[in-house]
């Protein structure tokens, strides 16, 4: 795959798919939060579930402007000096769920995304799928195989 085409397609798929899976991760552990005291109404159940998945689209948003500035300093940190590793990009998910937890004005967000726990999960789980889809063929040179 071509580094131009690479870049293009790839890196813009794999930030979107990784702040799905980040908002994703948040949302479930909000569900499950909330399931216990409800589980036993069906109506303030699902009630309770379209407020989750309204939280869920609302963090796509936020935490995809938030976190572009940071996402896009850690990918071409990655891009520049051909960093594959998984345990970059999942650092690097809770190095930007960190940055991105202070630049978030906590007003405009679920009250559960300011608990450490749950935006580091967040960001582990967007840097794993970040690496899933682009991380692991990073890099902007591509090594050619060695003919002896």
């Amino acid at each position: 795959m071509s580094t131009l085409l690479r870049i293009l397609f790839l890196v813009p798929l794999g930030y979107v798919l990784a702040i799905v899976a980040a908002a994703t991760t948040a949302a479930l552990a909000e569900w499950l939060r909330a399931y216990g005291p409800v589980a036993d109404d069906p109506a303030a159940l699902g009630m309770t579930g379209m407020v989750v998945m309204l939280d869920w689209f609302i963090l796509m948003i936020f935490v995809g402007t938030a976190a572009a500035i940071p996402s896009l300093i850690a990918i071409g940190a990655a891009e520049a000096f051909g960093i594959k590793s998984a345990l970059y990009f999942c650092g690097a998910g809770l190095a930007v769920a960190f940055v991105t937890s202070l630049a978030i004005d906590p007003s405009g967000i679920p009250p559960f995304m300011t608990e450490p726990a749950i935006a580091g999960a967040a960001g582990l789980a967007g840097g794993l799928v970040y690496w899933l889809v682009a991380g692991q063929w990073s890099g902007l040179l591509v090594s050619e195989p060695k003919r002896s």
